[in-house]
């Protein structure tokens, strides 16, 4: 999208303008005068003082219904995927890009999108069952309005992500604190607030293990515990409970701090790994690009192997190590990146 420019109003502070019809159109190039620069006879481009910038909002609404619908082709498949991205797509006709729930899509107008536009053609055939099921599931991505025409469907954008952020913590309590951390968890969740005694014997774990793993969970602020005191009889001292229970809220917070150091960790280890090897780096590069640009000349098998055997087997263990390590980071940092996304976007619709 284009960048503000400067009105023509005179003022001491210049006022960045652009009218809102402009934002995407491309400028008025003359292909002659184009024609006349390559040859260098001078000329304009026609685009002077235009200049373009990321739309970073549209970016994120795509990755944004992206998550939704490979959520969605996970706990479902393939067929609710393209469902929910046509429903996300009949959103923008009517809704706000960034509202919490969307306004109703009719039944009947899905339907004809689906027949025109849809390549999966079971969607046709079921679309009926595919959003009553859709509808019944515990995310509740979408909800029904009304019964009238087949009923009208609206996206709940807010109750998809509170759903994917409750995900995204459970699978963190699971990798980091084992199956029986991520039970006692879940249990927690579905009871609101639950005693320790109760976790123990819902969760059938060993009380010593349980109360080790339940307190492993406050300690790394995963739980939270509320103090209740129960009155008693004057004579009688009064009886304290103890509840856990889980603040999505501040959880959510505690693992957004988490993930930025986590992605700071690997953006330092890469550089580092980087720094460390860079001769080496250069060094295949640079037999890469010679390699390339022989074979492109067209060299014979013995000239190319001879240009490649400049590494040697040391070294190319050693770049082999190297390239595994550098490409395990960059996908942790797409996967912290997605995880950051999702826990942002979850506190922003609070």
């Amino acid at each position: 999208m284009r960048c503000p420019s400067p009105n023509d109003e005179e003022g001491t502070v210049p006022v960045l303008t652009v009218k809102e019809r402009e934002l995407y159109l491309p400028p008025d190039l003359n292909l002659k005068d184009l024609l006349a620069m390559e040859r260098g006879q001078g000329g304009s481009t026609g685009d002077e003082g235009v200049y373009w910038r990321i739309n970073l909002d549209r970016f994120h609404q795509e990755f944004r219904d992206q998550i939704m619908v490979s959520a969605m082709e996970r706990r479902i498949d393939a067929n609710a995927g393209e469902l929910m991205r046509l429903l996300l797509q009949q959103m923008y006709l009517r809704t706000e890009p960034w509202a919490a729930v969307s306004n109703p899509v009719p039944y009947t107008e899905l339907k004809e999108v689906i027949r025109k536009q849809s390549s999966h053609p079971q969607l046709g055939v079921y679309l009926d069952q595919y959003l009553k099921v859709m509808e019944e599931d515990l995310s509740k991505f979408i909800s029904k309005v009304g019964d009238s025409a087949g009923g009208q469907y609206s996206v709940n954008i807010k109750n998809s992500f509170t759903e994917l952020t409750w995900t995204t913590i459970d699978n963190i309590v699971l990798e980091r604190s084992g199956s029986k951390a991520a039970r006692i968890f879940r249990m927690i969740r579905a009871k609101k607030f639950a005693e320790q005694e109760q976790i123990q014997q819902v969760a059938m774990i060993p009380a010593k293990e349980c109360k080790l793993l339940t307190y492993k969970l406050l300690e790394e602020s995963f739980l939270q515990m509320q103090e209740l005191r129960k009155s008693l009889a004057a004579n009688v001292p009064n009886k304290t409970f103890f509840l856990f229970h889980i603040e999505l809220d501040q959880v959510a917070r505690m693992v957004l701090e988490v993930c930025y150091k986590a992605l700071f960790n690997a953006l330092t280890r890469r550089d580092h790994e980087h720094k460390e090897n860079r001769r080496l780096i250069e060094k295949h590069q640079r037999i890469e690009s010679i390699t390339q640009s022989m074979r492109e000349q067209g060299a014979d098998q013995e000239q190319l192997t001879e240009i490649e055997e400049m590494l040697t087997p040391p070294e190319t263990t050693l770049l082999g190590k190297i390239q595994t390590m550098i490409k395990r980071l960059s996908e942790a940092e797409l996967q912290l990146d997605e995880t950051v996304f999702v826990l942002q976007l979850y506190l922003n619709y609070l």
